[in-house]
This record gives structure tokens, C-alpha cells and sequence, in this order.
């Protein structure tokens, strides 16, 4: 169901699309459609993962609430986008083949990229997570398992590139779990999401179609290696910044 649910806005949008309508428009009914189904499905009538409770406070459970400093979040957020595009942008200048095209990232493509954006932070950081701690009662296997299902949920074929692109979505959604586990809240790990996908065509080579042994070495080699140094930049930003919500997240679903 959290499967289901958080595809469900990429769907209508896809559908819409037969239409004729423009993209942009798409967009904002698919993601209006989502908000609303999360909202009113999920806490008061399907009761997941909580039991049936009140809407705030099941947004608030989860992480999706705006914690003290929420600006630093944000900033925490933007700053974990740009270390992974840095690295895929460098990527791509090395190929020799990148250019530079606005076009890329178009109103439609930044609108759409709300959906995955924030949705897939709240069904599989939020939702997903507290269902695997209640079911293993271990932060680790929840978020290993989480992670799996994060990146299977992506599968666009079966050859190598296919499973290599998985293996890349897990990785970067290691962030995307460390950064809600340390802030505590899923704020910075919408950002990051967001803007990582929002921008993600704009440092890739001409659609996005690398060639050879080479150049995908070099693309996984400079986005998995920032992926790393995301994790640094959040080790630092809550360790000696602080920048983490008061409340506890995923410690009270196993402890």
C-alpha cells in the first residue's frame, strides 16, 4: 500500500498527460491528488502506521512537521542537492560531451519533481520506516530493508545498467535515511530530494545518455562519491550544528 500510494501521483500525472494537457498543469493535479490522498486515507481511516489518529499528529510522528530552525534544514537540505549534483556535473564536464541546457530544467520538470520529492520522503523515511521497526524491531534492518524497496521501486529493466541504476538509487537514498535519522524530522531530506531531482537533467550530458564502460564510470563515480561527502556535511551539520529537531523520530518505534 505505501508502494502504491507513493507512485500514486506520478501515475495520475502520466495518465493526465494521454490528455493533451500541459505538463506543469499535470504536475500540480497529480501532486494536489497525492497530498490529499495521504492525508485523508492514510492517518483517520487506514490508520497506518499509527492506529487511527488525528492528521497533525500523525504528520508529526512521522517527521513531517517544521522543527526549530526549520531554515537550517532547508539549508541543510539544499546543500546535500548540490554536493550530488557537483559530483555528477564533474562527471559529465570529464565525458567532454556536456552542455549546458536550461531547457532542462523546464517549470514542468521542477513542478513534477515535487512529487517524488516529497512523497517518497514521507512513504519510505516516514511511513515505510515505522512499519518495518514495529515488524523487526531493529533501526538497521528497518532501514536496509526500507532501502531495498527504495531502490527495486525504481527498477526500469533487467540488464546491468538496469541493476547498476538501482545499486545508484539505494546508495543516494542512504542520504536521504541518514539525513531523516540525524535531523529527526524529513524536511532536510525533502529538500534534498527534491532539488536533486529537480535539477538532476541539468548536469547530465544530452539526455542523459552516457556511453560506454567509461562514462558511466565516471557518472557513479562522482555522484556515489558526493553521496559520501553528503553524509559527512550531515554528520557535521547535527553533531556540531545542531541542526536536528527536538523530538525523537524512529527511536521511540523500537526502543
Amino acid at each position: 500500500m505505501t508502494l502504491f500510494f507513493s507512485s500514486l501521483g506520478l501515475f495520475i500525472v502520466m495518465v493526465l498527460k494521454i490528455t493533451g494537457l500541459p505538463g506543469f498543469i499535470c504536475a500540480v493535479i497529480g501532486f494536489a491528488v497525492a497530498a490529499a490522498a495521504t492525508i485523508l486515507l492514510f492517518p483517520k481511516v487506514l490508520g497506518i502506521p499509527f492506529g487511527k489518529i488525528e492528521v497533525l499528529e500523525w504528520a508529526r510522528r512521522i517527521g513531517l512537521h517544521l522543527p526549530p530552525g526549520t531554515w537550517k534544514h532547508i539549508v541543510l537540505g539544499i546543500t546535500l542537492a548540490a554536493c550530488t549534483l557537483s559530483g555528477m556535473l564533474a562527471a559529465s564536464i570529464l565525458t567532454g560531451r556536456y552542455e549546458f541546457n536550461l531547457g532542462n530544467a523546464s517549470i514542468s520538470h521542477v513542478t513534477f519533481s515535487l512529487i517524488p520529492g516529497i512523497f517518497e520522503e514521507i512513504y519510505f523515511r516516514g511511513v515505510m520506516m515505522f512499519i518495518l521497526l514495529r515488524i523487526f524491531r531493529s533501526l538497521e534492518k528497518a532501514m536496509v530493508i526500507q532501502l531495498v524497496i527504495f531502490g527495486l521501486a525504481h527498477i526500469k529493466g533487467i540488464d546491468m545498467i538496469a541493476f547498476v541504476e538501482v545499486l545508484s538509487v539505494i546508495i543516494i537514498g542512504i542520504s536521504f535515511t541518514y539525513v531523516a535519522y540525524k535531523t529527526k524530522s524529513l524536511m532536510a531530506a525533502m529538500a534534498f530530494h527534491y532539488l536533486h531531482d529537480a535539477f538532476l537533467l541539468l548536469v547530465q550530458v544530452p539526455d542523459g545518455n552516457y556511453t560506454g564502460f567509461w562514462e558511466n564510470a565516471l557518472f557513479y563515480t562522482g555522484l556515489w562519491s558526493m553521496v559520501g561527502v553528503s553524509l559527512l556535511v550531515t554528520k557535521l551539520a547535527t553533531d556540531v550544528l545542531h541542526v536536528r529537531a527536538k523530538e525523537p523520530l524512529y527511536e521511540r518505534s523500537y526502543s
